[in-house]
């Protein structure tokens, strides 16, 4: 397996309207704000405990152009938070980057999409995660019912 669709560079803001201002007025970039704590979110803990999740809702702005999400977690610290990539497998993608060292901390469903995330730990700091959908938007897809 070799992970070659990256989909979108997680980025943590203290105001997600204030964020996507700015990310929209360097890059130019569309984006789709989704207030997961109006989502039904069936969460799974995996191997070790995921020190950095949020104990409650969070919300997301994620670019048309699959380059940014943008995550606002209050008490987070702003900068740098994960790496996605997109999968058509997400089971056998989980076994493999186990296989691989890495230790898988919690998986999501969330309407029609499937997300796993591993230790940012087992990578210089950077979490991991795995995403698997049908169709072209992220967003519609974790709207879209189960």
């Amino acid at each position: 397996m070799k992970l070659d669709r990256l989909e979108f560079i997680g980025v943590v803001v203290e105001d997600l309207e204030e964020g996507v201002r700015r990310f929209s007025e360097v890059f130019g970039m569309d984006f789709d704000i989704v207030d997961t704590t109006q989502l039904n979110i069936q969460a799974a803990d995996g191997v070790v405990p995921d020190e950095r999740a949020p104990q409650s809702g969070m919300r997301v702005a994620l670019d048309a152009t699959g380059t940014f999400e943008l995550v606002e977690v209050e008490g987070m610290e702003e900068g740098f938070r994960n790496v996605h990539f997109r999968v058509d497998d997400i089971e056998a993608a989980i076994k493999e980057l186990s296989t691989r060292g890495m230790r898988l901390v919690r998986q999501f469903v969330v309407g029609g999409m499937k997300e796993a995330i591993f230790a940012a730990e087992d990578l210089y700091g950077i979490r991991v995660c795995l995403l698997e959908y049908e169709g072209d938007s992220l967003g519609d897809a974790m709207r879209r019912s189960a």
